[in-house]
């Protein structure tokens, strides 16, 4: 073998062994991709955490019943048409979950005795502060009285002294994180309303 041959096969030699293999390549890629991948879903992540807005819970943690009054056909001694009024003390609790805080301005809200507002309250505006809950203090009165042709169940409700409360609010505000997301939180609560002990029987909130 030549001088030249010879020395041609140490180079062809010497670049098969130092060229990657293109499995060898392949199996690379597929790494960084992952990789690559992992590091874009961790950072989706963190964004989703401190920037997207989480959903906001409301929710009655109580009520009083004051200055109650009802009147019940079934007695002697009352009149043609059935009726209850009261005041109502509750308090509202609102959970904030998210990293900034949620605002909302001075709210309305309902209360409905089968589908009818029977009373409306106020719930002044609050800054909720970031992973926290704040407690609203809210008075309203609520009165409902039929003059002319009481449904039987009316009738029926106050005669056994139990009647079931609607209470209905939307608080419309904005969750401060390093982009404003818009969000709204709802108050839906059902409680009996025990007209014989003057007290709320049950409570409960979606």
């Amino acid at each position: 073998m030549s001088g030249y041959a010879k020395s041609k096969y140490v180079v062809d030699e010497a670049r098969a062994v130092q060229q990657p293999k293109e499995s060898d390549i392949t199996g690379n890629i597929i790494i960084f991709t992952l990789v690559g991948l992992c590091i874009l879903l961790s950072l989706f992540i963190i964004i989703g955490f401190f920037v997207i807005a989480k959903p906001l819970e409301a929710s009655l943690t109580s009520v009083a019943v004051r200055s109650l009054k009802y009147n019940d056909t079934s007695s002697s001694s009352s009149s043609s048409s059935p009726y209850f009024n009261a005041t109502l003390a509750m308090e509202i609790r609102i959970e904030n979950p998210n990293f900034g805080f949620f605002e909302f301005p001075t709210s309305k809200g309902d209360i409905l005795y089968n589908g009818r507002v029977i009373g409306e309250m106020k719930i002044d505006g609050q800054r909720v502060g970031a992973y926290s809950a704040i407690k609203i203090e809210v008075g309203t009165k609520v009165s409902y009285k039929e003059d002319q042709a009481p449904s039987v169940w009316f009738k029926n409700d106050v005669k056994r002294g139990l009647v079931i409360l609607q209470v209905g609010a939307k608080l419309r505000g904005e969750v401060h994180l390093e982009v404003l997301n818009k969000r709204s939180v709802n108050l839906k609560c059902l409680m009996y309303l025990n007209l014989v002990d003057e007290v709320i029987q049950r409570l409960w909130c979606k």
